[in-house]
């Protein structure tokens, strides 16, 4: 009985399955669907909402970010080690670029998205119409980008050799340069007490602002008809 079953099971599928077929620009176009959608994006990144006098802002979540070293993002370049004190291309201790403290907020209020037709001029001078997809921004509903950016810029080295072949394993967390921890205080910066208990680095960054976008871009499948292909 269980064979059976399964014996027209795949039948079944087997009934109810097609392969895909390429489809033409004329296809396209008699092609008909519902209208377009607005879409919207809030991103907030190690940051929580608060109220002060009235007035909600995002500030940096201590509490999520109670050990420092895990609230970053780190960059490492190909083929770029530090081998007996010298810059290596080939082996050594791997050097990595560590944005410290990452935090902040974007708020894509409105995308549209919808499908259209482009027309255009070919080589040969002949209208084209193309089925595109659209993508529209309105500057009256500006990103909002609230608090964005990193408390400091430093550079990190592994404390073990890697290749360019093979990954390097430490044996704690502090062995990786993107996991360690160094603060300034009164042995490293003492004219600076502004900067004790604040992580090394030699920058900063950080943005509040409204980015206001008006205008839409078109995407379409492209073929040696048009003249940028």
């Amino acid at each position: 009985m269980k064979n059976s079953l399964v014996a027209v099971l795949f039948s079944v599928i087997a009934s109810m399955t097609y392969a895909l077929e390429p489809m033409s620009d004329e296809a396209l176009k008699n092609v008909e669907g519902q209208a377009g959608a607005d879409l919207s994006l809030k991103l907030s990144l190690n940051q929580k909402l608060v109220t002060e006098n009235n007035v909600q802002r995002y500030v940096f979540d201590d509490a999520l970010c109670k050990d420092v070293e895990y609230c970053r993002l780190a960059l490492a370049v190909n083929n770029r080690y530090i081998k007996d004190g010298q810059a290596s291309r080939t082996d050594g201790f791997k050097l990595w670029l560590v944005f410290k403290g990452i935090q902040g907020t974007l708020n894509i209020q409105k995308i549209g998205l919808d499908g259209v037709d482009l027309s255009y001029k070919n080589d040969s001078g002949t209208d084209q119409l193309k089925a595109a997809m659209q993508l529209s921004f309105d500057a009256s509903k500006p990103i909002q980008i609230r608090n964005f950016g990193f408390d400091a810029l430093a550079f990190g080295q592994d404390k073990f050799t890697s290749n360019a072949t093979t990954e390097g394993v430490g044996t704690s967390p502090a062995d990786y340069g993107y996991l360690q921890v160094t603060r300034y205080d009164s042995s490293n910066a003492p004219r600076s007490a502004y900067d004790h208990g604040r992580e090394t680095g030699f920058m900063g960054l950080k943005m509040n602002g409204n980015l206001a976008v008006q205008g839409k871009v078109m995407m379409f499948g492209c073929d040696g008809s048009h003249q940028r292909c």
